[in-house]
């Protein structure tokens, strides 16, 4: 009997663990939606705002009735519901003229239809109230600021654990109309000099893109070891350096651009322009400012005295410099400032916007009016963005500061448009480390005035500033959803978006190379070409002409991939990336492949035929370990259209004979290809920076960029300019600048 019972105690036990198991499994196959909608006073949108609905599990299809929004008078909205293609994500688009802001307050309903592909009803919010505005909110007082960080605080301590280090994105740095991609890279210039000259590799024909070298035809103005050095290139046999300026160490120069006769040079500085001002006098006696540690600073200079260039002005903005444009004679700025909000955890009256320097007001910096900071709606990003406009022909005209809570890392720039991404991340239950993807501000550029002009929410991130793009007012961005490297059962997925010129969703094309991510976009007229990688490159040729069904036309798989995609013609692609190989363990028979770059790869793609895309040529350079410049920067990519000659700085590597991993360093230097889609891809030129007994790389050494002025060809280092002819690159001399 007494073993009757203990049995009988086993299967309830046993029972019961069952039961409990069982309701731990329906309730993680709920559907948990995250609404993005915030839990404070600050739950306001635009009256153009599309809600993004993230489920953790897909959905079943959906009724008219399943996800609706009702005004405050229990009024139906008509709004558009969209799905995405694995069924996890639904959008809610505004009505055709936006929400009316005449109205106080709506409501979106998620109702009990909504079920997963198993049968079962949401979990999580059922209704989120929100309130309209035309524009965006400023922040009215000291106060309303530190509201809004105080709730960021506390958003950030419940989610703390939930994110990981794995999963943050990238900054910048690492096309006017896109049909005019191909025209837009390294023209030839003709402005102060009568020489044709290279000019800077830029995305957007029209809009230049900083760079640590400029070239007006007879002088070259670099950025090399912390000093702004002008040399004289032309006459080439007098090569010579005409002007250099040393910086401080607590200055960075990292960019110039060149306007007529003004240079300009921006960097980041640390504590500049703080210790010694009005303002770090009061902070001393006034705690609670806290003190300037990073700026963005601006640098003019009036170059008509290539021997003694003259300082015009130095403007600052508080914070890390993200990118900068030139439109005509106007620079564009973007930073961002990362504030010491935790402070108030310890004081309640700390001071947290940022702040801006300018010479022509004597250097002491001066905190932005409240009125001038604006925040974006449903974001609790905690920094600021600020962007700036200077117009190079009114020097001593007033800079207007636009400064916004929430802020982007990628940028991209049309002749009248400039978009900002920023990945937001989703932590749930289901996904502890939380799920990404992309909002994009849209600010309306013209000449020094910038206006927000709206947002919008995508799946996925964005690799980089080429992932976007204008088209016929249409905005083109791509993305990857999800980890490469993560769980099988939910593998990343890449995808295209295009939006209106208000940002609301016209096309989508979803779900493409499943595990893959994307390594490389380029955006030609009405078509759009992606590289996605894990074991093979798929190149994929997508067309854009109807922008509401966007559809694939071709694929090619090829060993490697490629990094950068730049246009020949509307025909063909050059790709530049790395060959790869797959190596077996033999000790782990079910694992995958391991991927080993094995040399630098040069792709031409024929896409004449979009429906069957072909690898015309390769070349590989070297063995793994080799590099470039050009790997992380497009800026570093030589060429000169006319002679169909493209160069890239490089450092190449050999494997070694018997083993996978070792590799001797074989030089340094640049090479120099013939591209025609006639002869594909022919060697021209080795200019080798390093002697032949070297066995390690030298830095002062490594040629950072490469340019042509009239018939002779310049590659540039930290230290040295070497000078070649461009008919058969014999060398002509070389020239030490520091």
């Amino acid at each position: 009997m007494i073993g009757v019972m203990k049995m009988k105690k086993l299967w309830i036990g046993a029972g019961g663990l069952l039961l409990a198991a069982a309701l731990v499994f329906v309730y993680f196959k709920q559907p948990a939606v995250e609404t993005g909608a915030q839990s404070h006073d600050r739950n306001i949108v635009l009256s153009d705002k599309t809600w993004n609905l993230e489920f953790s599990q897909p959905l079943k299809k959906l009724s008219e009735d399943a996800i609706y929004v009702k005004d405050q008078n229990g009024e139906k909205v008509p709004v558009n519901i969209t799905i995405s293609d694995d069924r996890k994500s639904v959008l809610i688009h505004p009505p055709e003229e936006g929400y009316s802001t005449e109205i106080e307050s709506f409501t979106l309903h998620i109702s009990s239809e909504v079920k997963s592909s198993l049968g079962l009803p949401v979990r999580g919010d059922k209704t989120v109230e929100f309130a309209v505005v035309p524009t965006l909110p400023e922040v009215k007082s000291q106060k309303d600021l530190q509201q809004y960080f105080k709730y960021a605080i506390k958003r950030e301590k419940e989610n703390r654990p939930k994110f990981s280090i794995f999963d943050r994105g990238v900054s910048e740095d690492s096309a006017d109309d896109s049909g005019s991609a191909a025209e837009g890279a390294m023209e030839t210039q003709q402005e102060s000099s009568s020489n044709e000259h290279s000019t800077t590799n830029n995305q957007v024909q029209g809009v230049d893109e900083a760079d640590i070298v400029k070239t007006d035809g007879t002088y070259i103005y670099q950025i090399a070891s912390q000093q702004l050095v002008i040399t004289k290139a032309e006459p080439v046999s007098d090569m010579e350096v005409v002007s250099s300026i040393p910086y401080e160490n607590n200055f960075s120069p990292q960019h110039l651009f060149l306007q007529k006769d003004k240079l300009i040079v921006i960097g980041n500085s640390w504590n500049d322009g703080y210790r010694d001002t009005p303002s770090a006098e009061k902070s001393s006696v006034e705690p609670n400012i806290m003190p300037m540690h990073n700026m963005m600073k601006t640098i003019i200079y009036d170059i008509s005295d290539k021997e003694k260039p003259e300082l015009l002005r130095e403007f600052g903005m508080e914070g890390n410099y993200v990118a900068a444009r030139k439109v005509g004679s106007y620079v564009y700025l973007a930073a961002n400032h990362y504030p010491d909000y935790w402070m108030l955890e310890e004081k309640d009256d700390v001071e947290l916007r940022p702040r801006i320097t300018d010479s022509l007001n004597g250097q002491a910096p001066a905190f932005l009016e409240y009125e001038d900071i604006k925040y974006m709606p449903q974001s609790t990003e905690t920094n600021f963005t600020l962007l700036a406009a200077i117009d190079l022909e009114k020097i001593s005209s007033d800079i207007l500061v636009e400064s916004y809570l929430g802020s982007g890392h990628q940028i991209y720039m049309s002749k009248e448009n400039l978009y900002m991404a920023l990945s937001k991340y989703n932590a749930s239950s289901e996904n502890p480390s939380g799920s990404a993807d992309t909002e994009v501000y849209k600010f309306a550029i013209d000449q020094s005035n910038i206006e927000f002009a709206g947002m919008a929410n995508v799946r996925g991130t964005v690799l980089n500033q080429f992932s976007m793009d204008e088209h016929d007012g249409n905005f083109r961005i791509a993305t990857t959803k999800g980890n490469t490297w993560g769980d099988d059962r939910t593998p990343s997925t890449n995808n295209l978006y295009i939006l209106d010129e208000n940002l609301n969703h016209i096309g989508k094309v979803e779900d493409l190379a499943k595990g893959e991510r994307i390594y490389s976009v380029r955006f030609m007229g009405d078509k759009a070409y992606m590289v996605t990688f894990k074991q093979v490159d798929p190149l994929f040729v997508i067309d854009t002409s109807d922008p509401y069904s966007p559809e694939v036309l071709g694929e090619l798989k090829i060993p490697g991939f490629s990094n950068y995609l730049h246009p020949l013609d509307e025909n063909h692609l050059i790709g530049f990336g790395y060959d790869t190989k797959l190596v077996k363990d033999d000790k782990m028979s079910n694992a995958e492949p391991l991927v080993l770059t094995s040399g630098m790869k040069i792709s031409l793609f024929d896409v004449s035929d979009f429906h069957n895309p072909k690898e015309k040529d390769t070349e590989i350079i070297g063995g793994r370990g080799t590099h470039s410049y050009l790997m992380d920067d497009h800026k570093a990519l030589f060429q000169h259209k006319d002679k169909s000659l493209f160069g890239f700085p490089v450092s190449v590597y050999q494997d070694k004979e018997g083993s996978m991993y070792e590799q001797t360093f074989d030089y340094q230097g640049a090479l120099v290809y013939e591209i025609t889609p006639e002869n594909g891809i022919v060697r021209k030129a080795q200019m080798t920076n390093s002697d032949e007994d070297e066995i390690y790389e030298r830095w002062e050494h490594q040629v950072q960029r490469m340019l042509y002025i009239g018939e002779n060809l310049y590659t540039l280092s930290p230290e040295q300019i070497r000078s070649y002819k461009l008919n058969d690159f014999t060398k002509i001399g070389e020239l030490e600048i520091q």
